[in-house]
């Protein structure tokens, strides 16, 4: 399986982006670092650089037009790991058991963790690391090109929505909806600082946009995603 790797970077996080696009190469990703830091535009000319007025939308809008591969590996700049390779492997060996939609690590920190996210009543027998969840959160995830290609497939216009609050909704969603698995592993976990450095406020209205513009089905898995998670177990038995 080929693997297209996604770093996205902004002012504040530039070394964390240098040394994480180094790990990667090192181990033969693939490498594309989608910047929105003005002041390092001069220096790193083979990144992708969009400009500061973009944030997390304009960011994966990018990604997935270059998204060139079997899986999208996507992480933020200000998320750290020291075995990347480890989560690489792990990744690959369990697509190849489970055929999952998405693949993601635990995140800590993130307001999508074990308590809002995972689905208990399914148990991996023989990798009890292992967990069915609603939401991987986005700061670290792998995403199968089944999935991409749904999406592009519907053309969900998610321009509109600058601060990209939904889109680790929408693609475990369309994931569910295939009756392909969200899966995260409690055997690794990535170091996330928390906090924002945008608005918040603005970001909570547009995902409620975002809802409003989806077509039904979406509707329906975006809310239990949110809401009775534990539904989303009726996707596996259709």
């Amino acid at each position: 399986m080929q693997i297209h790797s996604f770093i996205f970077n902004w002012r504040g996080q530039y070394e964390k982006a240098k040394y994480k696009e180094k790990q990667l190469k090192d181990l033969g990703l693939k490498v594309t670092v989608i910047n929105s830091d003005d002041t390092v535009t001069a220096q790193e000319v083979d990144w992708i650089n969009i400009g500061e007025c973009s944030y997390f939308t304009s960011q994966f809008l990018m990604a997935l037009k270059l998204f060139d591969g079997d899986i999208l590996f996507h992480i933020q700049a200000d998320a750290s790991y020291d075995n990347w390779n480890k989560l690489i492997e792990d990744a690959k060996i369990y697509y190849e058991k489970y055929k999952w939609g998405i693949y993601a690590p635990n995140v800590d920190y993130t307001w999508y963790d074990s308590t809002r996210t995972d689905i208990s009543q399914v148990k991996f027998r023989d990798d009890a690391n292992l967990r069915l969840i609603s939401c991987p959160d986005c700061t670290c995830w792998f995403i199968h090109k089944d999935i991409i290609e749904e999406f592009n497939n519907r053309q969900i216009d998610m321009s509109p929505y600058k601060m990209g609050w939904g889109w680790d909704i929408i693609f475990p969603g369309i994931s569910f909806l295939k009756s392909r698995l969200v899966i995260r592993d409690y055997n690794h976990t990535i170091e996330h600082p928390p906090g924002t450095n945008y608005n918040k406020n603005q970001a909570e209205v547009e995902m409620q946009q975002l809802f409003n513009s989806l077509p039904n089905d979406l509707k329906v898995m975006f809310s239990l995603i949110k809401g009775d998670r534990q539904q989303i177990l009726q996707m596996f038995k259709k």
